[in-house]
């Protein structure tokens, strides 16, 4: 597969007011052969013109994201993630994408002000809230991918955070495989065996920022950071992982770039981490 081909790139990573087909233009300008949508992608397109959107940019969805959120107890909440679990699920069948789920975190189910569940319990609601999301996924034919989170988000994101715990929990339902995003999941030990011996639909990456203040990492363009980016995509090479490196950065933390720039950079890293010569 062409280098580029094989490369996509998060809608996240364009700024808000981008419309979706201007961004779907600049990326099939480079060569780009993916794009991983979002919320905004199918909260204004429907399906059908999703599919011929991307159809004519030559462009594959590589995730839509994101599903889940089950531990929600607010009512709207509840209501506002129902309605956008069925656009993805409903665009996800269009485009033959699977579709990345988060489960929530622990904070998400405290009632204004009140106090969180135990984690224990948490961990009980969200495998609960996947087996129901993962029986209309199979009713409709989408594969989720499920995405383990790093620690630090476990009260705001998601309270499944090792991929030990993702891989049990997506054992169970036929069609559940994993988002191994390297953000998040670069500090667990089980990271090279679970690229080895797992479902992986959906391949996340960016530099990694790690602050010499001991601040929390940070997500990165491709060229920064440590080199465990480039072991990673070693691991996945040598896993014969088929499916495309999707790149997920934020425009707001990431300061707001200019989207031009930003590609460019992204095309040319892309292109120096994947070349022969960067192999071992």
């Amino acid at each position: 597969m062409d280098r580029l081909r094989r490369f996509a790139v998060s809608l996240y990573a364009a700024p808000p007011d981008l419309p979706v087909a201007r961004f779907c233009a600049m990326l099939a300008a480079r060569g780009i052969g993916g794009i991983g949508l979002t919320a905004r992608a199918v909260e204004n397109l429907d399906p059908e013109a999703l599919a011929r959107l991307l159809r004519d940019h030559d462009l594959r969805a590589t995730s839509l994201n994101s599903a889940g959120y089950v531990l929600h107890i607010d009512p709207a909440a509840v209501a506002a993630q129902a309605a956008l679990d069925v656009k993805l699920l409903d665009a996800a069948a269009a485009l033959d994408a699977p579709v990345n789920v988060i489960l929530g975190g622990t904070l998400h189910a405290a009632a204004p002000g009140g106090e969180a569940p135990p984690l224990r319990e948490a961990w009980r609601r969200a495998a609960e809230g996947l087996a129901r999301l993962a029986e209309h996924a199979r009713a409709t034919g989408v594969r989720l991918a499920l995405e383990p989170m790093h620690p630090l988000a476990v009260g705001t994101k998601g309270c499944i955070n090792q991929i030990s715990h993702v891989r049990a929990l997506a054992a169970r339902h036929p069609g559940v495989g994993l988002t191994l995003d390297l953000y998040h999941s670069w500090w667990d030990a089980d990271l090279p065996a679970a690229v080895a011996e797992t479902d992986v639909l959906v391949a996340q990456v960016c530099g990694l920022g790690v602050p010499a203040d001991g601040t929390p990492p940070v997500r990165a363009e491709l060229s920064a950071g440590p080199s465990d980016l480039a072991l990673f995509l070693r691991d996945l090479d040598a896993a014969e992982y088929a499916g495309a490196v999707e790149y997920e950065v934020f425009w707001e933390p990431m300061g707001r770039p200019d989207a031009d720039g930003l590609l460019d950079r992204a095309t040319r890293d892309w292109l120096a981490l994947t070349s022969p010569a960067a192999a071992p």
